[in-house]
């Protein structure tokens, strides 16, 4: 009867309980995949042990039961991430922003650096690279600390053993002078592994300066501000400007929408907007998200029709009439629908672009590193006008899935538009590459794109003037 007892799915009333619980010490949202993953591990962890799933829970719940508690946190905080994630923050890194550093540094001959929510290791090592790269000739000492609150993605971290899925944004040279293989596993070298430590934080468990007082000259912290409750993000932004050294570089990834940032000022290199610290930081009072759109107010301007196939959201059955009755049925509200990129499709199909948009930030509040709603996003702004913000929603869709061509091509449309000749030689030349790289000569559709090819978007930018 124990056995039967401990397959049964658990009280769904009880996870919300274990999710408010997790939600309280992570400050993690608790979105509808989390309660799913919480559900999962109590099975899980109650059969490991024998016991009821109902009483497994009501344990960890009632004891507060710190290692049980790790086990579902190391499970919700598992990141996607790989080696140079990202590659226009890289290039950036690269060509501008560590060697500005170093020239501000150059007294000290010593760089710090630091991953926030570092998951399992390749951010920080891949910044490890970057520096000692550029490094390595001017007698510089490079120290890269990786932060994260999952303690299983950290051990991982500390192998420094990965897949082929992990380094496959790596280049083959870099891939022969870093790592050596061993059967299907790829070993960091120990000249990069000796620049990194590692350590278990959470960004939401206080000043990052009470752990670093010494400040860093480098801060990433990509796409882990999305994750977090609204409410908890102006202090963990606070918190990483606070932990910047004077002149120092804050760089959030392009899902993150961090805004201004107390005791820095936004600087462009390149498609990067980065945050460097000027001044004394203090942390600001916490806000309700609103509507990014709210104040899009440019008129349409005419361009090639951009179009993104999606499948049809399934119809609606009619509502069945109400059984008779000699009084009326009190009216029970419907559940309201969760947001899908179906949906936002059939609002863009429809003409009505704000209730596509809208439906679109409710879905990237859920999923925030789905590419194509990204697209989607940027495509409408792009017809509303909004080509700083379109250009934006196709940088993260690219960030995301650098091979998406019709991301690329939309933000060369955009830099055509805002009269950027750099950014529409930047993302055409990706558009050639992926061309090259697919064995496609210049007649490659663009999909997506009806009717549009490679050649015919590429003589479209040679001959447009940019103003």
């Amino acid at each position: 009867m124990a056995r039967a007892e401990a397959r049964r799915a658990p009280d769904p009333g009880v996870v919300r309980r274990l999710g408010e619980l997790l939600r309280a010490r992570t400050r993690l949202q608790m979105r509808p995949r989390n309660m799913e993953i919480i559900e999962r591990v109590a099975e899980r962890r109650a059969a490991e042990r024998g016991a009821p799933v109902g009483a497994y829970l009501e344990h960890v719940i009632l004891s507060h039961d710190t290692a049980e508690l790790e086990s579902f946190i190391a499970e919700i905080t598992v990141g996607e991430t790989h080696f140079f994630r990202g590659p226009p923050q890289f290039e950036a890194l690269r060509n501008e922003i560590v060697p500005s550093l170093l020239h501000k540094r150059r007294k000290e001959r010593v760089l710090t650096a630091l991953s926030a929510g570092c998951a399992t290791g390749e951010e920080a090592y891949s910044l490890a690279i970057v520096l000692r790269e550029a490094a390595m000739n001017d007698g510089f000492r490079v120290e890269v600390t990786g932060i994260d609150l999952n303690p299983r993605a950290l051990q991982k971290a500390e192998s420094a053993r990965y897949s082929a899925w992990s380094l496959r944004d790596v280049p083959e040279v870099v891939r022969r002078m870093y790592f050596r293989t061993e059967g299907e596993t790829w070993h960091l070298s120990e000249d990069v592994r000796r620049l990194v430590r590692f350590r278990r934080f959470g960004l939401t468990e206080g000043p990052l300066v009470n752990v670093f007082p010494k400040g860093f000259d480098l801060i990433l912290c990509q796409n882990v501000l999305y994750y977090l409750e609204p409410e908890a993000r102006p202090e963990v932004i606070a918190s990483l400007a606070a932990a910047l050294a004077p002149g120092g570089i804050l760089m959030f990834g392009p899902v993150d929408h961090a805004g201004d940032v107390p005791g820095c000022r936004a600087v462009h290199v390149g498609e990067v907007v980065v945050h460097e610290r000027f001044g004394p930081v203090s942390v600001p009072p916490s806000s309700p998200r609103g509507r990014r759109y709210a104040r899009l107010s440019i008129p349409p301007v005419p361009l090639p029709e951009l179009r993104m196939e999606a499948a049809a959201a399934p119809p609606v059955a009619p509502a069945a009439p109400p059984p008779p009755s000699p009084e009326p049925a009190p009216e029970v509200p419907a559940p309201a629908a969760a947001p899908s990129l179906a949906s936002a499709f059939a609002h863009a199909d429809a003409g009505n672009l704000e209730n596509a948009l809208a439906e679109l930030e409710a879905l990237l509040e859920e999923e925030p590193e789905e590419p194509r709603a990204h697209l989607l996003e940027g495509l409408l702004l792009v017809e509303l006008g909004g080509f700083e913000a379109a250009l934006d929603a196709f940088r993260r869709c690219v960030y995301l899935d650098p091979s998406m061509m019709l991301a690329h091509a939309g933000a060369a449309v955009a830099g055509l538009r805002l009269g950027r000749p750099d950014l529409v030689e930047r993302h055409a030349a990706r558009l050639r590459a992926l061309t090259v790289a697919r064995g496609k000569g210049v007649d490659a559709p663009i999909e997506g794109w009806d009717g549009m090819t490679v050649g015919r978007l590429l003589r479209l930018f040679r001959d447009t003037e940019i103003q």
